[in-house]
Parts: C-alpha cells; sequence; structure tokens
C-alpha cells in the first residue's frame, strides 16, 4: 500500500459482548419499567371501559391480547410502587420483563424467598421458569 501504515484498530470480541450485554440489561430495565408505567394505564382504562368491553378495547384501540394486558397490570400491581420509586435495593430491580413474569407464579413471599435462595438475574427466563416449575411441584 504505497509504504503508508494503516492505524487499524482491531476491536477484541469479548469487549464488544460486554458492550451488547451493557445495552441489553439497560433495555430490559426500560422495558419493564414501561410495561408497569402502560400496566398502570391499562388498569384505569379497564375501569373506564365498562364490562363486556374490554376485549374489544384492547384489540382495538392497544393492540393487546387479554393474555398480555393482565400481565402488564400484575407487573404494575406487584412490581410497580417499588421499582418506579426505587424503593428496592434488592435483586428485583434488576429483573428483565420475561423474568418479572415468571416471578409473577409466585406469590409475594415465596418471591421473596425465592430470591434470596437463587442468583435470579443471572438466570435466563427459561432456567428461571425451569426453577419456579420445580419449587412449585416439590411444594404440591
Amino acid at each position: 500500500m504505497n509504504g503508508l501504515q494503516t492505524n487499524e484498530i482491531v476491536r477484541d470480541p469479548n469487549v464488544v459482548a460486554t458492550e451488547i450485554n451493557i445495552i441489553k440489561a439497560y433495555t430490559d430495565k426500560i422495558l419493564l419499567s414501561s410495561a408497569i408505567v402502560i400496566g398502570k394505564k391499562l388498569k384505569e382504562a379497564k375501569q373506564l371501559v365498562g364490562h363486556g368491553k374490554w376485549e374489544g378495547w384492547l384489540k382495538t384501540e392497544v393492540s393487546y391480547s387479554q393474555r398480555t394486558a393482565s400481565n402488564l397490570i400484575r407487573l404494575s400491581e406487584e412490581y410497580g410502587t417499588q421499582l418506579l420509586e426505587n424503593e428496592i435495593g434488592n435483586q428485583l430491580a434488576d429483573l428483565g420483563y420475561t423474568q418479572a413474569v415468571a416471578m409473577l407464579k409466585l406469590d409475594f413471599e415465596e418471591r421473596e424467598n425465592f430470591m434470596e435462595e437463587h442468583d435470579v438475574t443471572s438466570m435466563t427466563t427459561r432456567e428461571l421458569e425451569a426453577a419456579i416449575a420445580e419449587k412449585i411441584a416439590i411444594e404440591k
């Protein structure tokens, strides 16, 4: 190349992976916070829409299924105040959306105990769901 040197910087794939994982974690927090706010709004809308019109309203106005809306409302009810007001200094604040939905299978007290016994934030959603299913099966 005409004797010219290029100052090309070679990036390490591990650095790129770290950058991606940081962005993923940040995105999960935004997604969960947004889901909680949406759940609060859905709960309000459900009261305003009236009996028998909820499912139709969900489809036409916000394109949510009944199941998705129920999950969002439950997220808001179960985690909303604590997460949005940053009252928690535990793993719950670091959960992603799908992890938070999976944790809804446990009641509040069980959830707290489960999170003390497991490193929930480092588990994939599949691993978390399997561990929750195992816990529920053992208790039955």
